[in-house]
């Protein structure tokens, strides 16, 4: 009696290392908002106050989103789509955020908000790709925890850069770089592809 057929091992599979690339880089941004939006802001002049609401909308903004691109991600084969749709948001709010912080920052906000809705597709993109159940553990346990590795080191680096260079430009240039590879990653691991 033949015991269960051996799995390849993940880390030669190109659709998974997609998968954790797009999710460590979109927590990346995730966490670089997070963390440093509200004294972005502050930096340029904007209030407190302000800041906090510019803050609270980018925050609030990902609830109801996040709910509507998990139900229409759902339905589809393919996830390319919304994963590139979200990564020209995540692209747009982050350049503008560098190329003019105080000209238009609700519209930065607004940009921001819809990027950061990125976590409920990959997590769904993870969900759809594995063969059987077996095969969705493997690899959600690989998918997220390389992408968390991948993830700690960005907000670190965008603090050390502000305090280097004294300013927010050189911290949202790098932001704005890491967006191409991400809508690169998340192209690749929202076709239609089984994993295990």
């Amino acid at each position: 009696m033949s015991g269960p057929e051996p799995r390849a091992p993940l880390t030669r599979d190109p659709t998974a290392w997609a998968l954790a690339v797009y999710f460590g880089l979109q927590a990346t941004a995730a966490y670089v908002v997070i963390g440093w939006l509200p004294r972005i802001y502050r930096d340029t002049g904007l209030s407190a106050g302000t800041a906090g609401l510019l803050f609270a909308l980018t925050s609030v903004l990902g609830i109801p989103l996040s709910f509507a691109l998990s139900a229409a991600a759902g339905g589809l084969r393919s996830r390319s789509g919304i994963a590139v749709t979200i990564g020209v948001f995540g692209l747009a709010g982050h350049t503008g955020l560098w190329a003019a912080p105080a000209t238009a920052p609700w519209l930065w906000a607004v940009l921001l908000g819809i990027a950061n809705c990125s976590f409920p597709p990959a997590l769904t993109m993870i969900g759809m790709r594995g063969r059987d159940g077996a095969a969705v553990l493997r690899l959600s346990a690989f998918a997220r925890s390389t992408g968390y590795l991948l993830s700690v080191p960005g907000p670190v680096r965008v603090g050390a850069l502000n305090q280097h260079t004294g300013s927010w430009r050189t911290p949202l240039l790098f932001m704005s770089l890491l967006m191409p590879p991400q809508l690169a990653a998340g192209l690749l691991a929202g076709r239609d592809r089984r994993i295990g």
